[in-house]
């Protein structure tokens, strides 16, 4: 097996917090293994990124890491009239003997981008492709000499999406087997400047710029911001800061977190789990958000979909969790 150190991937599991060193443990133990692994996160976690480094530290290294989007075979090819291409799309890129078949990606990984966005027909599929494999992973053509490992991965609620049947539980608990958690950056405030550092230098050698140091009135301003996009969001700040080299266009661009009220004591729910609450508060914010712009759309969910940045199934996913209305009638 190649070295872990020797494998990391640019961005990649640079820090020293707690839960960067529990996610380097696990994919120690994971790559040595045929087991199906999930990755789960919000957007711009790097979650990408973690299943390529795990296939890069693996002794499947050597053989090809392909990569699928599902929300790019899902969304708006699942128009009625485009129902029928999109399938046949996935049948090809998946399942299709010239795709799997070749000596480089035998051995290899198949990962399985956005899970949550492939429709119940081709979540069937799949389930049914790794139910006639003998083996603990994937056999892409039913033949056990021609193995692979399936990782996929998701930010969305998977156990919400099975609850409103639109993930089936069958196949949950086929790609569910190891599960690695991608943490958001607001939780790992500790390694915020050591990112920012690192992909300064990345993209100072990358663009022929002096590597400018960062201040501590910047450093301040990284540890105080929410981070809602993640790492993602912190790497394309630390590029602007090298391409423009200033520290007030960086600072202009970020809002520190506000201090929060507290929530007054009769408010305070001393049943129900902090989980459930927390959940339960995401869902309220989420809906408020969903329903405005729908209003904004005169109730044009495709319009909607766009404007919220997410695939259209997602959106009539997402209406439906929330019990939210499909028009203003």
């Amino acid at each position: 097996m190649p070295d872990f150190q020797d494998c990391q991937i640019e961005g990649v599991l640079i820090g020293n917090s707690p839960a960067i060193r529990r996610i380097c443990d696990q994919l120690l133990k994971i790559a040595q293994t045929e087991a199906p692994v999930l990755i789960t996160g919000e957007c711009g976690t790097g979650k990408s990124l973690v299943a390529k480094l795990l296939h890069d530290i693996s002794d499947r290294s050597a053989h090809r890491f392909l990569k699928l989007s599902c929300a790019s075979m899902s969304g708006q090819f699942f128009d009625r009239e485009f129902d029928a291409e999109a399938h046949r799309r996935i049948d090809d890129l998946l399942f299709a003997p010239a795709e799997l078949s070749d000596n480089t990606t035998n051995g290899g990984t198949i990962f399985l981008d956005e899970i949550d966005e492939l429709d119940l027909t081709l979540q069937g599929k799949l389930l049914h492709k790794m139910q006639e494999s003998n083996l603990p992973g994937f056999s892409g053509l039913g033949d056990p000499n021609e193995h692979f490992r399936l990782v996929c991965a998701t930010n969305s609620d998977l156990e919400a999406a099975m609850a409103a049947g639109a993930f089936r539980v069958d196949l949950y608990y086929r790609i569910n087997v190891l599960r690695i958690h991608m943490p958001p950056l607001r939780e790992c405030m500790e390694d915020v400047r050591y990112l920012m550092q690192h992909f300064i230098n990345v993209y100072s050698n990358k663009f022929n710029r002096y590597p400018v140091p960062l201040s501590a009135r910047l450093i301040r301003a990284f540890e105080t911001y929410h981070w809602p996009g993640n790492t993602r969001e912190l790497e394309n700040m630390a590029k602007r800061y090298v391409v423009l080299n200033s520290e007030e266009h960086v600072l202009s661009m970020m809002q520190p977190l506000e201090p929060r009220t507290p929530v007054p004591e009769e408010e305070v729910d001393l049943t129900t789990p902090l989980r459930v609450q927390t959940k339960q508060a995401i869902q309220h914010l989420e809906n408020k958000i969903i329903l405005g712009v729908l209003k904004a759309n005169n109730w044009n969910r495709r319009k909607t979909a766009r404007s919220l940045d997410i695939s259209y199934r997602t959106l009539l996913y997402k209406i439906k969790e929330g019990g939210l209305p499909r028009s203003s009638t």
